[in-house]
C-alpha cells in the first residue's frame, strides 16, 4: 500500500447531495423573520474512506472459541481529524464533482447554485489512517466483549471524496448570516448570524 503525504489536491469523487438546495434553503430560513434573501451554495467537505478489518488475535493460543473478524468503515474528517464509524459504501455510491453540481443545478434557476471551494485537507493520508486506526479499539471492544481484538489493518487502499455540505448565506439589515446545512442529512451548524 502507498501512503501519501500530501492530500492537498481535491480528490474529484464526491458523494452526490440527497438534500436539495430549496431545501437548505427552508431550513435556514425558517429561523429567521420573513424576507431574508438567502443563497445556497454547494461545497464539498474533504474526506477519508477506509474499510479495517478487526479480528481476534491469532498469534495466541486460546482455549476457547472466538468470533470471526469485523470489517469496519471508517471516515475521518481530513480538515478536523475526527473520525467516524460509517456505513460501508461501493464505488457506485459516489460520482464526480462535476455531475454533483449538474444534478444540483438542474432544477434550479439559472445561477442560484454554485460551487464553491471547500475547506483544504490539513491531514496527511498516514495521519489520517491513524486517526481511523485510533478510534476502533473502544467501539468495537464494546460489541466484542471479553474477545481481545487484533490488531487492526486496511482492507483495501483508502478512499479520498468530498461530503456535500450546502453554505447558505445572506443579510438581514446588518446583521450577515452563514449557516452550513448538511447535504446528505439536513441537519444545520451556525457559523455566523
Amino acid at each position: 500500500m502507498t501512503v501519501r503525504n500530501d492530500l492537498a489536491t481535491a480528490s474529484d469523487l464526491v458523494w452526490p447531495a440527497a438534500v436539495p438546495p430549496e431545501v437548505a434553503v427552508r431550513t435556514v430560513a425558517r429561523r429567521l423573520q420573513p424576507g431574508v434573501d438567502l443563497t445556497a451554495r454547494l461545497y464539498h467537505h474533504p474526506f477519508l474512506g477506509m474499510m479495517f478489518l478487526c479480528g481476534a488475535d491469532t498469534g495466541r493460543l486460546r482455549r476457547r472459541v472466538t468470533a470471526g473478524p469485523i470489517l469496519a468503515a471508517v471516515v475521518v474528517d481530513l480538515v478536523s481529524g475526527r473520525a467516524f464509524l460509517s456505513d460501508p459504501w461501493n464505488k457506485e455510491d459516489f460520482t464526480t464533482r462535476d455531475v454533483a453540481l449538474r444534478a444540483v443545478t438542474a432544477g434550479s434557476p439559472e445561477g442560484t447554485t454554485v460551487a464553491v471551494r471547500g475547506p483544504a485537507p490539513r491531514l496527511t493520508e498516514a495521519e489520517a489512517i491513524e486517526a481511523g486506526r485510533a478510534l476502533l479499539p473502544g467501539l468495537l471492544a464494546r460489541r466484542r466483549r471479553l474477545d481481545r481484538l487484533g490488531a487492526a489493518r486496511l482492507a483495501g487502499p483508502p478512499v479520498q471524496f468530498g461530503k456535500p455540505n450546502w453554505w447558505v448565506t445572506g443579510r438581514h439589515g446588518e446583521r450577515h448570516i452563514e449557516v452550513v446545512v448538511d447535504a446528505l442529512s439536513g441537519r444545520h451548524y451556525v457559523s455566523s448570524a
